[in-house]
C-alpha cells in the first residue's frame, strides 16, 4: 500500500492530497459500515419492540449520535496512518519494489 503513495508522491502529489485520499477511503468505509450497522440495529430494535414494552424500534437521535461518534473515531484512527503515508520517501519505496 505504501508503494501506491510513494508512486503518487514521486509523480508530484502533495502531502495534503495523499492525506485526503486516505481520509476519503476511511470515510467511505465508515459510512458503509454505519449503514450496515444501522440496518442491523433497526432489525434488533424491531425484535426488542415485540419483546419489551416501550422500546422504540427506531430512535433516530440515538442512531445519529452513535453514527457521528463512530465517524469521528474512524477519522481520528486514520489520521496518523494518513500522515505517515504522506511522508513516504518515493525513492525508497520504488527501490523496495
Amino acid at each position: 500500500m505504501c508503494s501506491r503513495f510513494g508512486v503518487l508522491i514521486a509523480l508530484g502529489a502533495q502531502q495534503s492530497r495523499v492525506i485526503r485520499l486516505v481520509m476519503n477511503e476511511a470515510t467511505a468505509l465508515a459510512v458503509i459500515g454505519g449503514l450496515i450497522g444501522f440496518i442491523g440495529a433497526y432489525l434488533v430494535g424491531r425484535a426488542m419492540q415485540t419483546t419489551l414494552y416501550g422500546v422504540p424500534a427506531l430512535d433516530v437521535r440515538a442512531f445519529g449520535a452513535v453514527f457521528v461518534l463512530l465517524l469521528i473515531s474512524a477519522w481520528v484512527a486514520c489520521l496518523i496512518p494518513a500522515w505517515r503515508a504522506s511522508r513516504v520517501e518515493p525513492l525508497v519505496t520504488l527501490r523496495h519494489e
